[in-house]
């Protein structure tokens, strides 16, 4: 579909000559010689594009944009101007207008200057959509569940989004915790500014300290450029600190000024900078038990813990597994381009007996592992990690013949997993739940070491010394 462009100008032989040379580039054009003409016109059609010239009669091109955006928000303008009314065509961008074209101008910078337009509205309405989706997705709504803890936590997000309120969310590894921080933060008054989350602890002291707060150049070897940190990036929005209790003394000191002075300097600066952000904080460790070693600072705690959230493991509230599942489904359905109605009964009674250590971000890979190698619009039974016999010394592939009812892309897939999540853990364990040390000996990169954590629902604290 071609794009619509609205010319307005006073003086009809210019309109007639814009329009046709706009129309031999394939755009479809509409022509007013004056702003009242050009309201009508606007108010029963929507245009892409606003063509107009700056001095008309009656009323300026600026104050004919202002009355158009009022009919069509999505109109976007490009103003015409004479050689001595450019600061006028600056002012005019300063309240909204895309671009501007001096008269008398050539073919290709009016061309050129329709075509950026024309490409920031697309990057708008994409921005705006996928804003929507976003939206959509972290609603409380998506926060699925009929457990009465549930029910208590839903209510008190939406107590607590409207607030600038610290919150500090608490659970098990995999049972949602940052989606209930960004549950939190899309329905805040802060939902158009951004949502920047860090896993404090996957991150040694000083490079968590460069990241938290930037660094100037210089400040150490390698800082070869001045680089904001997180506080910056989330400047009027949120701040995720994910795996809070993991964090060092000395790092629990420079978080706890800065949440008291609200500012703060980068690394090698001096400079304060204000902390304009609303900082949710996280953690699958027992932070009672780390109070009571002093292993975590008490007023530190206090000043995050204003709004406590704990967040129940799954295998305490089965009753959600079939709306997570009817839920999952029908986001997983979207994201891989299939149409699987559901599971089967003898599926569902699997899923509600199993104990999910992973908890709700397991049931979803459970779910997607499923989606993928299913052909029917049914999945018909659900095999576990867990599932999996060991290796026989007679058939080397760790099956005995009733398992070859397993598809063979969901065998070969369980048999990696399962592998997976030994290897880490046996790391974890001798590594003594140092993530660092692990990812180092192993050759395995740091970010992907925490993501299998994640994934296979690994509790990292159990291992610690």
């Amino acid at each position: 579909m071609s794009h619509r462009i609205l010319v307005v100008d006073d003086q009809a032989s210019f309109c007639r000559h814009i329009q046709a040379l706009l129309e031999g580039e394939g755009y479809e054009v509409v022509s007013a010689n004056a702003p009242d003409e050009a309201l009508e016109v606007l108010s029963g059609s929507r245009f892409d594009v606003l063509l107009v010239d700056m001095k008309m009669p009656r009323m300026t091109g600026l104050e004919l944009f202002q009355k158009a955006r009022a009919i069509d928000g999505d109109l976007f303008c490009i103003i015409m101007t004479a050689y001595g009314s450019i600061s006028s065509a600056v002012e005019a961008i300063k309240q909204g207008v895309s671009d501007y074209v001096q008269k008398p101008f050539e073919p290709e910078s009016l061309l050129m200057a329709i075509e950026k337009t024309l490409r920031e509205r697309a990057m708008m309405q994409e921005i705006r959509s996928l804003r929507k989706e976003v939206s959509q997705r972290y609603s409380f709504g998506n926060i699925v569940g009929k457990n009465p803890e549930m029910r208590k936590i839903y209510d008190l997000i939406e107590r607590v989004a409207p607030t600038d309120a610290r919150v500090f969310i608490t659970g098990e590894t995999g049972v949602g915790k940052e989606l209930v921080a960004k549950a939190i933060h899309f329905n805040s008054p802060r939902r158009d500014r951004p949502f920047v989350a860090i896993n404090c602890g996957a991150l040694t002291e000083t490079l968590l300290e460069t990241e938290l707060f930037g660094h100037e150049k210089g400040a150490f070897t390698g800082a070869t450029e001045t680089r904001p940190g997180k506080f910056e990036y989330a400047r009027g929005g949120t701040l995720f600190l994910d795996e809070i209790g993991a964090i060092s003394p000395a790092m629990q000191v420079k978080l706890l000024r800065v949440l008291q002075e609200k500012q703060f300097e980068r690394v090698g600066g001096n400079k304060p900078i204000p902390a304009d952000v609303r900082v949710i904080a996280a953690t699958n460790q027992d932070i009672r038990k780390k109070l009571v070693d002093r292993e975590f600072r008490m007023d530190l705690f206090y000043r995050l813990n204003v709004v406590p959230i704990h967040i129940p493991p799954l295998r305490e509230r089965k009753e959600d597994i079939p709306a997570l599942v009817a839920h999952f489904i029908k986001l997983l359905n979207r994201e891989l381009g299939k149409n699987v109605r559901g599971v089967s009964t003898r599926a569902m009674g699997q899923l509600m007996q199993y104990d999910w250590p992973g908890n709700v971000r397991e049931l979803m890979n459970v779910l997607e592992r499923h989606l993928i190698t299913t052909d029917g619009d049914t999945i018909e039974r659900i095999v576990f990690d867990s599932g999996i016999p060991e290796a026989s010394a007679r058939h080397g592939t760790g099956f005995e013949p009733a398992d070859l009812e397993i598809p063979f892309p969901v065998a070969r897939a369980l048999v990696v997993r399962r592998f997976e999540r030994a290897y880490v853990r046996a790391a974890l364990e001798r590594f003594h739940g140092n993530v660092t040390e692990a990812s180092k000996k192993t050759g395995i990169h740091p970010r992907t070491f925490w993501r299998k954590i994640k994934e296979y629902g690994l509790d990292r604290s159990r291992f610690l010394p």
